[in-house]
């Protein structure tokens, strides 16, 4: 992408992160011990055959070769193989079986056109409803209350502003919800601004095909964002184009079964003093999540981040994608925020990873999982195998940061494909003054 995008973008003060990962969460006792048995087994899975191209890791396949069949479609995204998921196909070293289930679509009764957001409102809270936004421009739309089976059809050419959905007090509940373009399943959607879920219980949420821009009448925010307990997600085949961050989740709530898949995002597209927001991520949180087929580019903090919380195992699988960050070098991290919890596993295999930076450490890691495998992954820019064999090193045992993978010399990644390119489809939201704080204004890294 052209530097003249990313000239002027705020970045994070360089001394909050000089301060190696190893200490945040690492130093802590684990509060559940692995058998050694079984991490000798899985370990010597993930080092034999490290340069084939169909490879194993733990008895489950990491990086099918070209024209392996499908054995377990993902249904909202067919090409997700579910058998490749190790935790979803077995019980293992990483802990016991929590299989992945996808969302189930709304079951509607009745259809109506909206050309108002006070419409789409209004008749969203009739249960069997699909809705078809009907005018090209509809405004913010608050569902205030309980939703079930809903289906938000944003054909191209219309725009929705803000959606949300739900309500924090009294509590309420959504369920079995869709928003999406005309034809499931590929990008055949407009635009919609930030969609955020207030109810204390979402389940089966289904963002399919739209535009998003995270317009929040604030000058933008995160894309999608759930404040409570979440079961059943899957977001794909979406263009974003944030100004903060893509999606964020509830710290505090289970958050399981989300998969993002097939996603075009660029976050962080303007400087942190322009919204007076600082944060940049792409995804932030999730105990049982899914990150499959993407393109994720970002200028601030990391394109993937998970923190442990109390509960049952919590587990992340990130495979088959391109993230881009020029200028922080930050990518994929899993680590404690407080308390002395632990992720039990997470994988990060065969993605492209395009980082850079001079000025603050590269991120590549799981200090806070007592299982990682971060392997078959080919590096450009900053991830160097010296870096990663010090972080394997220093971050414990239960771990191969080093398998199969590749590093290179930085260099740009692939033009965006035409139709998918976000940073020229899906405008930002308008720049709003007030919101302007200068006290966050920082000099970026540079570019390469």
């Amino acid at each position: 992408m052209p530097a003249s995008q990313h000239s002027g973008k705020d970045w994070i003060k360089n001394v909050e992160h000089r301060m190696p990962f190893a200490a945040i969460g690492v130093t802590r006792q684990r509060n559940r011990v692995l058998p050694a048995a079984l991490l000798v087994l899985a370990f010597a899975g993930w080092t034999s055959n490290t340069r084939s191209a169909d490879v194993q890791i733990g008895g489950v396949r990491a990086c099918p070769a070209p024209g392996v069949p499908v054995a377990e479609p993902y249904p909202w995204y067919p090409s997700l193989d579910l058998a490749r998921i190790p935790f979803h196909s077995a019980a293992g070293p990483w802990g016991p079986r929590a299989a992945i289930a996808a969302p189930a679509p709304p079951v509607t009764r009745r259809t109506v056109r909206v050309n108002s957001a006070s419409q789409l409102a209004s008749e969203a809270l009739v249960p069997g409803t699909l809705i078809i936004v009907d005018a090209d421009y509809i405004g913010h739309a608050v569902v205030f209350g309980n939703v079930a089976d809903v289906d938000i059809v944003v054909p191209r050419g219309r725009t929705v502003g803000q959606l949300i959905i739900g309500r924090y007090t009294p509590p309420s509940t959504t369920q079995r919800v869709r928003i999406r373009g005309t034809t499931p399943g590929v990008h055949s959607g407009g635009l919609v601004g930030q969609i955020s879920f207030a109810s204390s219980l979402t389940a089966d949420i289904i963002i399919d095909g739209v535009d998003l821009n995270g317009e929040d009448r604030k000058g933008g925010n995160a894309l999608w964002q759930f404040g409570g307990g979440v079961e059943r997600v899957a977001v794909v085949n979406v263009r974003g184009h944030g100004v903060s961050s893509a999606g964020l989740y509830s710290h505090t709530n289970s958050v399981n079964d989300v998969v993002i898949a097939g996603n075009r995002i660029m976050t962080g597209a303007r400087p942190r003093e322009v919204n007076g927001y600082p944060e940049g991520w792409g995804i932030r949180g999730g105990d049982r999540i899914v990150v499959y087929d993407n393109r994720i580019d970002g200028t601030r903090y990391h394109r993937i981040r998970v923190h442990p919380k109390r509960g049952p195992p919590q587990y992340a699988w990130v495979a088959n994608n391109t993230f881009v960050d020029p200028y922080e070098a930050r990518i994929f991290s899993a680590f404690s925020i407080g308390g002395d919890t632990r992720i039990a596993a997470v994988w990060a295999v065969c993605n492209r990873v395009y980082a850079h930076s001079t000025c603050i450490d590269a991120s590549f890691e799981a200090p806070g999982a007592d299982f990682a495998a971060l392997t078959h992954n080919a590096f450009f820019g900053s991830v160097t195998e010296a870096k990663q064999r010090l972080l394997q090193a220093t971050h414990g045992p239960g771990r191969d940061y080093l398998s199969g993978n590749t590093y290179s010399a930085w260099q740009p990644p692939p033009p965006w494909e035409a139709s998918r390119d976000p940073t020229s489809a899906v405008p930002l939201p308008p720049v709003v003054a007030s919101q302007h704080n200068a006290a966050l204004t920082n000099r970026p890294c540079p570019p390469p």
